[in-house]
C-alpha cells in the first residue's frame, strides 16, 4: 500500500494579471512511503518542473522520504506498480499554468532500497539535484535537466557495468566516479567546458587508469547544453 500524508496551512495568493494566479501558503510536507514488495528490479521515473531533489540510498522499504512545498496545486503524484517481478514508479510535480513570482519552495529528498536493482530517470525543467547513488544498486541511470546545478555520486564498487546518460541545458555538472572500476565518459554536445584532472583522454572520450582492466564499466554519455562538466574520481564504496 502507498501512504502519503500531509500537514499544513493555507496563505496569500500572488501571481500576474496575465495569467491565473497561484496560491503561495505556510510550507507542508507530504511523508511519502512504498514498501518493498516482490519487485526484483525497480524502474524509478522523478519529474520535476521547478526546484531541488536529492536522492540516496538507506531505505528499509522500497522508498521512502518527504517532499516540501508551499504551492498547493504541486502536491505531488505517485504511483507504483508490479508486474513479473519489475516495479515501476513515477513520481511527478503536477503540471502547473499558474504564474509564480517570490517566495516559492519546492524540494524532494528521496531514499531508495539499497539492495533492490534500480532504474532511476530523473527529469528537472529547472533548479538544482544531488544525487547520492553510491550505496544503491544501480543498473542504469538517465538525467535530463533544464537550467540548474546537478551534483551525482557513482562512486560505488558495481558488480556489474552501470549505464549513465545524461542530457542538459544551463547550468553545471559534478559527475563523482569510482576510482577503482572501469570508467569511459563520452562528452559531446554544445558543452561550454570540461574539468576532468583525473582522466586522461582516449580520443574524443575520458577514461581512468583502470579502464580496460576487465572489470565492470561506468559508460557515461554526456551531452547538452551544460555550461560545466566537472568529472571527479573518488573511492569505491561497499560491493553493490
Amino acid at each position: 500500500m502507498l501512504a502519503i500524508a500531509s500537514a499544513g496551512l493555507s496563505g496569500c495568493i500572488i501571481g500576474s494579471g496575465n495569467g491565473p494566479l497561484a496560491r503561495v501558503g505556510a510550507m507542508q510536507t507530504e511523508n511519502l512511503s512504498v514498501p518493498l514488495g516482490n519487485a526484483k528490479q525497480v524502474h524509478a521515473h522523478l519529474e520535476m518542473g521547478a526546484g531541488e531533489v536529492t536522492v540516496s540510498g538507506g531505505s528499509s522499504k522500497l522508498m521512502d522520504g518527504t517532499i516540501t512545498y508551499n504551492v498547493p496545486e504541486w502536491k505531488p503524484d505517485l504511483s507504483y506498480s508490479e508486474n513479473n517481478g519489475s516495479g515501476s514508479l513515477m513520481i511527478m510535480q503536477p503540471e502547473s499554468h499558474h504564474t509564480t513570482f517570490g517566495g516559492v519552495k519546492y524540494s524532494w529528498d528521496l531514499h531508495f532500497n539499497d539492495k533492490t536493482p534500480l532504474e532511476l530517470a530523473v527529469e528537472m525543467g529547472a533548479g538544482n539535484s544531488n544525487l547520492n547513488l553510491a550505496e544503491l544498486a544501480m543498473r542504469s541511470l538517465d538525467v535530463k535537466v533544464g537550467a540548474g546545478n546537478a551534483t551525482i555520486d557513482l562512486t560505488g564498487d558495481w558488480r556489474q557495468d552501470v549505464s549513465v546518460t545524461i542530457q542538459g541545458g544551463v547550468g553545471n555538472v559534478r559527475l563523482k566516479l569510482p576510482r577503482g572500476m572501469s570508467v569511459r565518459v563520452s562528452v559531446e554536445g554544445g558543452l561550454g567546458s570540461v574539468s576532468a584532472p583525473d582522466f586522461k583522454r582516449d580520443g574524443s572520450d575520458y577514461v581512468n587508469d583502470a579502464y580496460g582492466s576487465g572489470k565492470p564499466t561506468v559508460n557515461v554519455s554526456v551531452s547538452g547544453g551544460i555550461g560545466q562538466v566537472n568529472l571527479e574520481l573518488g573511492s569505491p564504496r561497499g560491493i553493490v
